[in-house]
């Protein structure tokens, strides 16, 4: 079962292990960079958003650039926003007529 806007249904790792992205299915991304700490332990910095508005993921994944900054690649489908779609249909149609009348 998966939520839509909950992230963790993607993870994904840089190959360094320096950093994850926790993806939704929708809309929601989270980055957290992974350090280590004087004593050698493990820590997770706060989360750097990526959100997208109006945006289905359906995959993310960790690139390989050596040692430069860690990159996340996701594919994605960016849809309509609804406002701009209902306009759009109402230009189309002017003079009041319905589309069954035409």
């Amino acid at each position: 079962d998966c939520r839509r806007g909950v992230p963790g249904q993607y993870l994904a790792s840089d190959p360094k292990g320096r950093a994850v992205v926790i993806s939704a299915v929708e809309k929601r991304k989270f980055v957290y960079v992974l350090n280590r700490d004087a004593g050698g332990r493990p820590t997770i910095a706060s989360p750097l958003e990526a959100h997208r508005a109006r945006t289905v993921v359906f995959d993310a994944v960790g690139l390989d650039n050596g040692y430069d900054n860690p990159i996340f690649a996701s594919l994605e489908y960016q849809y309509p926003d609804m406002d701009d779609a209902i306009a759009a249909a109402d230009n189309g149609n002017e003079g009041g007529e319905s589309a069954a009348a035409k």
